[in-house]
C-alpha cells in the first residue's frame, strides 16, 4: 500500500498543503468506520491514475455510507494529491453529493424562476410543515430530506418538486401534503411487515 506523502503539521518548518494535515489526520477524528479508509484505499489501488479517479470515488464512497463527510473529502484529496479544497469544491459543486447523512426519501423543490413565479415556495411551506423538516434538513423520523433547489430542469411543469429521481409537475401544496402522507403511511406499513 502506498503511503501518503507527509505533509507536515504547523511549527515544524514544512508547510501543510492549504491547512490539511494529511490522510492519518483525517482518520483520527473517527466519524466514520475503519472500513472506509480500506474501501477508499483498495478503489485506488484497483483504479490506477490520477484526479480522474475523484468524482466516481465519490460517488463509491456516499453510496456506501451516505455522504461525504469532511475528513473523508479530506483522505480522498491526500490519497489522489489533491488540496482539499479542491474536493470539496467538486462535492459543494454537483447536488448529487451531500456531506450530511440522507434520509429514506429525498424530497427538492425547485425554486428556479420559473417554478418561483408559480409560487414554489408555497409548496416548500407546505412540505417543511407536513415533514417536519426545515429545507437542508431531515425530518424526526428519519424518513424525509428536504431541500431548495435551484432548478430541477422541468420549468414547463412549474412548480416542480422531485422525490427520489420521480419528477412532480404542477404541484399544489394539497398535493405535496398528501405525497409525504402516503410515503409515511407506506414506511408504516413496511415498517409493520418488518415487525420493526
Amino acid at each position: 500500500m502506498n503511503q501518503p506523502p507527509d505533509r507536515g503539521r504547523p511549527g515544524d518548518g514544512d508547510e501543510p498543503l492549504s491547512g490539511f494535515y494529511g490522510a492519518e489526520e483525517a482518520r483520527s477524528r473517527r466519524s466514520v468506520g475503519d472500513e472506509i479508509w480500506s474501501f477508499i484505499d483498495a478503489y485506488l489501488e484497483e483504479h490506477r491514475g490520477g484526479r480522474e479517479r475523484l468524482i466516481p470515488l465519490l460517488h463509491r464512497i456516499q453510496e456506501k455510507i451516505g455522504c461525504l463527510p469532511c475528513e473523508v473529502q479530506e483522505y480522498v484529496a491526500d490519497r489522489i494529491g489533491l488540496a482539499p479544497v479542491q474536493v470539496y469544491g467538486v462535492v459543494s459543486f454537483y447536488h448529487g453529493f451531500t456531506t450530511t447523512p440522507r434520509a429514506r426519501h429525498q424530497v427538492k423543490v425547485c425554486m428556479g424562476t420559473a417554478c418561483h413565479m408559480a409560487r414554489s415556495q408555497r409548496v416548500l411551506d407546505a412540505l417543511a410543515d407536513r415533514c417536519r423538516a426545515e429545507p437542508g434538513g431531515i425530518s424526526d423520523d428519519g424518513l424525509f430530506n428536504l431541500d431548495a433547489v435551484r432548478c430541477i430542469g422541468a420549468c414547463g411543469m412549474a412548480p416542480t418538486i422531485m422525490v427520489g429521481t420521480a419528477v412532480h409537475g404542477s404541484t399544489t401544496p394539497r398535493q405535496a401534503r398528501r405525497m409525504v402522507d402516503d410515503l409515511r403511511n407506506r414506511a408504516g406499513e413496511s415498517a409493520g411487515e418488518t415487525g420493526e
